[in-house]
Protein backbone atom coordinates (compact mmCIF):
# COMPACT_ATOMS: atom_id res chain seq x y z
CA UNK A 1 0.00 0.00 0.00
CA UNK A 2 1.42 3.32 -0.92
CA UNK A 3 1.52 6.35 2.01
CA UNK A 4 -0.11 9.33 1.38
CA UNK A 5 1.88 12.15 1.43
CA UNK A 6 2.21 14.63 4.09
CA UNK A 7 1.05 18.14 3.21
CA UNK A 8 3.24 20.91 4.55
CA UNK A 9 0.30 23.48 6.10
CA UNK A 10 2.23 26.23 5.14
CA UNK A 11 2.17 25.17 1.82
CA UNK A 12 -1.58 24.11 2.25
CA UNK A 13 -2.38 28.07 3.48
CA UNK A 14 -0.97 29.60 0.78
CA UNK A 15 -2.31 27.76 -1.92
CA UNK A 16 -5.98 27.81 -1.10
CA UNK A 17 -6.32 24.20 0.15
CA UNK A 18 -7.23 24.90 3.97
CA UNK A 19 -10.48 26.11 5.43
CA UNK A 20 -8.76 29.15 7.43
CA UNK A 21 -8.27 30.83 3.88
CA UNK A 22 -12.40 31.43 3.36
CA UNK A 23 -12.43 33.14 6.62
CA UNK A 24 -9.17 34.90 5.92
CA UNK A 25 -10.09 35.89 2.14
CA UNK A 26 -13.73 37.21 3.61
CA UNK A 27 -12.22 39.34 6.06
CA UNK A 28 -9.96 40.88 3.44
CA UNK A 29 -12.67 41.34 0.68
CA UNK A 30 -14.35 43.03 3.46
CA UNK A 31 -11.76 45.34 4.79
CA UNK A 32 -11.22 46.26 0.66
CA UNK A 33 -14.73 47.37 0.67
CA UNK A 34 -14.33 49.60 3.51
CA UNK A 35 -11.10 51.29 2.16
CA UNK A 36 -12.37 51.60 -1.29
CA UNK A 37 -15.84 53.46 0.51
CA UNK A 38 -18.38 50.69 -0.96
CA UNK A 39 -21.72 50.78 0.47
CA UNK A 40 -25.53 49.51 -0.27
CA UNK A 41 -27.28 52.36 -0.95
CA UNK A 42 -30.68 53.07 1.27
CA UNK A 43 -33.46 54.58 -0.17
CA UNK A 44 -34.76 57.59 1.72
CA UNK A 45 -38.11 58.03 2.58
CA UNK A 46 -40.30 60.26 0.51
CA UNK A 47 -41.61 63.28 2.06
CA UNK A 48 -45.07 63.06 2.35
CA UNK A 49 -46.78 66.47 0.05
CA UNK A 50 -49.84 66.67 2.05
CA UNK A 51 -51.30 69.36 3.62
CA UNK A 52 -54.25 70.31 5.69
CA UNK A 53 -56.70 73.30 5.88
CA UNK A 54 -59.13 74.64 8.45
CA UNK A 55 -61.53 77.65 8.11
CA UNK A 56 -60.70 80.19 10.38
CA UNK A 57 -63.20 83.06 11.56
CA UNK A 58 -61.60 86.72 10.70
CA UNK A 59 -61.11 89.41 12.76
CA UNK A 60 -63.60 92.04 10.74
CA UNK A 61 -66.23 91.64 13.26
CA UNK A 62 -68.00 94.24 14.52
CA UNK A 63 -68.33 95.07 18.63
CA UNK A 64 -71.26 93.22 19.85
CA UNK A 65 -74.67 94.40 21.02
CA UNK A 66 -75.29 94.53 25.46
CA UNK A 67 -76.15 91.03 26.27
CA UNK A 68 -79.47 91.86 27.54
CA UNK A 69 -80.23 92.44 23.59
CA UNK A 70 -79.60 89.44 22.15
CA UNK A 71 -81.34 85.84 21.62
CA UNK A 72 -79.69 82.61 22.66
CA UNK A 73 -79.37 80.35 19.25
CA UNK A 74 -79.35 76.57 18.96
CA UNK A 75 -77.45 75.76 16.05
CA UNK A 76 -77.77 72.53 14.69
CA UNK A 77 -75.31 70.61 12.98
CA UNK A 78 -74.61 71.93 9.19
CA UNK A 79 -76.14 69.96 6.26
CA UNK A 80 -73.34 70.23 3.48
CA UNK A 81 -74.06 68.24 0.12
CA UNK A 82 -72.64 64.68 0.00
CA UNK A 83 -70.14 65.49 -2.64
CA UNK A 84 -68.78 68.42 -0.11
CA UNK A 85 -68.31 65.09 2.36
CA UNK A 86 -64.84 64.42 0.98
CA UNK A 87 -61.73 64.79 2.75
CA UNK A 88 -59.81 66.32 0.25
CA UNK A 89 -60.93 70.03 -0.98
CA UNK A 90 -62.99 70.16 -4.05
CA UNK A 91 -62.20 72.37 -6.92
CA UNK A 92 -64.39 72.60 -10.37
CA UNK A 93 -62.98 72.00 -13.48
CA UNK A 94 -66.14 72.22 -15.69
CA UNK A 95 -69.55 72.23 -15.51
CA UNK A 96 -69.91 68.54 -14.78
CA UNK A 97 -66.47 67.70 -13.68
CA UNK A 98 -64.92 68.48 -10.46
CA UNK A 99 -61.11 67.62 -9.23
CA UNK A 100 -60.24 66.13 -5.42
CA UNK A 101 -57.11 67.52 -4.20
CA UNK A 102 -56.07 64.73 -2.52
CA UNK A 103 -52.51 66.32 -1.32
CA UNK A 104 -54.97 69.03 -0.02
CA UNK A 105 -57.30 67.77 2.69
CA UNK A 106 -59.48 69.59 5.41
CA UNK A 107 -58.32 69.31 8.83
CA UNK A 108 -61.29 68.45 10.29
CA UNK A 109 -64.67 67.39 8.77
CA UNK A 110 -66.25 70.15 6.35
CA UNK A 111 -69.31 70.32 8.47
CA UNK A 112 -67.68 70.69 11.87
CA UNK A 113 -65.99 73.51 10.19
CA UNK A 114 -68.09 75.82 9.13
CA UNK A 115 -70.54 75.33 12.21
CA UNK A 116 -67.24 76.38 14.40
CA UNK A 117 -66.66 79.42 11.96
CA UNK A 118 -70.42 80.07 11.98
CA UNK A 119 -70.44 80.38 15.64
CA UNK A 120 -67.37 81.91 16.19
CA UNK A 121 -68.85 84.75 13.91
CA UNK A 122 -72.21 85.11 15.19
CA UNK A 123 -70.86 85.58 18.99
CA UNK A 124 -68.33 88.28 17.76
CA UNK A 125 -71.11 89.95 15.88
CA UNK A 126 -73.09 90.26 18.56
CA UNK A 127 -76.11 88.21 17.03
CA UNK A 128 -76.26 86.34 19.96
CA UNK A 129 -76.11 85.60 23.88
CA UNK A 130 -74.77 81.93 22.95
CA UNK A 131 -74.08 79.65 20.45
CA UNK A 132 -75.27 75.90 20.99
CA UNK A 133 -74.58 73.46 19.26
CA UNK A 134 -75.39 69.54 19.12
CA UNK A 135 -73.56 68.15 22.09
CA UNK A 136 -72.76 71.55 23.85
CA UNK A 137 -75.28 72.20 27.35
CA UNK A 138 -74.93 75.06 29.20
CA UNK A 139 -76.41 75.11 32.76
CA UNK A 140 -79.42 77.01 33.22
CA UNK A 141 -79.54 78.61 29.84
CA UNK A 142 -82.27 77.63 26.90
CA UNK A 143 -82.46 79.07 23.87
CA UNK A 144 -85.51 80.79 21.65
CA UNK A 145 -84.15 80.62 18.37
CA UNK A 146 -83.12 77.64 16.25
CA UNK A 147 -81.04 78.12 13.13
CA UNK A 148 -80.96 75.39 10.24
CA UNK A 149 -78.15 75.86 7.47
CA UNK A 150 -77.46 73.82 4.81
CA UNK A 151 -74.59 74.45 2.58
CA UNK A 152 -74.88 73.66 -0.97
CA UNK A 153 -71.70 74.64 -2.92
CA UNK A 154 -68.29 75.31 -1.17
CA UNK A 155 -65.66 74.81 -3.69
CA UNK A 156 -63.03 76.50 -6.05
CA UNK A 157 -62.79 76.81 -9.68
CA UNK A 158 -59.92 76.28 -11.83
CA UNK A 159 -60.81 79.90 -13.38
CA UNK A 160 -59.80 81.13 -10.03
CA UNK A 161 -63.90 82.02 -8.68
CA UNK A 162 -65.14 80.57 -5.77
CA UNK A 163 -68.84 79.57 -5.15
CA UNK A 164 -70.22 79.05 -1.78
CA UNK A 165 -74.09 78.80 -1.59
CA UNK A 166 -76.22 78.20 1.79
CA UNK A 167 -79.74 78.08 2.81
CA UNK A 168 -80.48 78.95 6.29
CA UNK A 169 -83.76 79.23 8.55
CA UNK A 170 -84.41 81.06 11.71
CA UNK A 171 -87.12 79.35 13.77
CA UNK A 172 -88.89 79.67 17.55
CA UNK A 173 -87.62 77.92 20.34
CA UNK A 174 -89.64 74.55 19.33
CA UNK A 175 -88.30 74.14 16.06
CA UNK A 176 -91.25 72.92 14.54
CA UNK A 177 -93.62 75.52 13.28
CA UNK A 178 -92.67 77.60 9.82
CA UNK A 179 -89.70 79.54 10.15
CA UNK A 180 -89.71 83.17 11.33
CA UNK A 181 -86.48 83.76 8.86
CA UNK A 182 -85.04 82.11 5.93
CA UNK A 183 -82.41 83.22 3.30
CA UNK A 184 -80.73 81.84 0.77
CA UNK A 185 -77.04 83.27 0.55
CA UNK A 186 -74.08 83.32 -2.30
CA UNK A 187 -70.83 84.71 -1.66
CA UNK A 188 -69.88 87.69 -4.68
CA UNK A 189 -66.71 88.68 -5.97
CA UNK A 190 -64.51 85.74 -4.19
CA UNK A 191 -61.37 84.99 -5.93
CA UNK A 192 -58.30 82.91 -5.51
CA UNK A 193 -54.95 81.72 -8.68
CA UNK A 194 -56.56 78.61 -9.13
CA UNK A 195 -53.86 76.44 -7.70
CA UNK A 196 -52.71 77.38 -4.03
CA UNK A 197 -55.50 75.65 -1.51
CA UNK A 198 -54.92 78.41 1.28
CA UNK A 199 -56.00 81.09 -0.59
CA UNK A 200 -59.21 79.14 -1.53
CA UNK A 201 -60.25 78.23 1.79
CA UNK A 202 -59.15 81.76 3.57
CA UNK A 203 -61.56 83.02 0.33
CA UNK A 204 -64.26 80.09 1.50
CA UNK A 205 -63.87 81.81 5.60
CA UNK A 206 -64.38 84.79 4.05
CA UNK A 207 -67.94 83.15 2.35
CA UNK A 208 -68.78 81.78 5.77
CA UNK A 209 -68.41 85.33 7.28
CA UNK A 210 -70.76 86.88 5.36
CA UNK A 211 -73.56 84.00 5.12
CA UNK A 212 -72.92 84.49 9.27
CA UNK A 213 -73.21 88.73 8.73
CA UNK A 214 -76.64 87.98 6.84
CA UNK A 215 -77.84 85.40 9.24
CA UNK A 216 -77.14 88.03 12.13
CA UNK A 217 -79.16 91.02 10.32
CA UNK A 218 -82.19 88.81 10.23
CA UNK A 219 -81.48 87.73 14.17
CA UNK A 220 -81.55 91.26 15.09
CA UNK A 221 -85.16 91.44 13.82
CA UNK A 222 -86.51 88.54 15.67
CA UNK A 223 -85.74 89.36 19.26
Amino acid sequence: MMSRPIQNPAVTEATGGGPRWGVVGGFLALAALAVTGCSIPIPQAAADPTRFYVLTAPSTAPAPEPAGARPVVHLREVEVATYLRARPIVVRRGQHEIEFREYARWGEPIELGLGRVLREELLARGAAAAVLTPGMRAAGVTYNRELKVRVLTAEGSTDGSIAFRSVWEIFGPDGKNEPIARGDFRAANLRWDGKTESELVAGLSQAVAGLAAEISAELSKTK
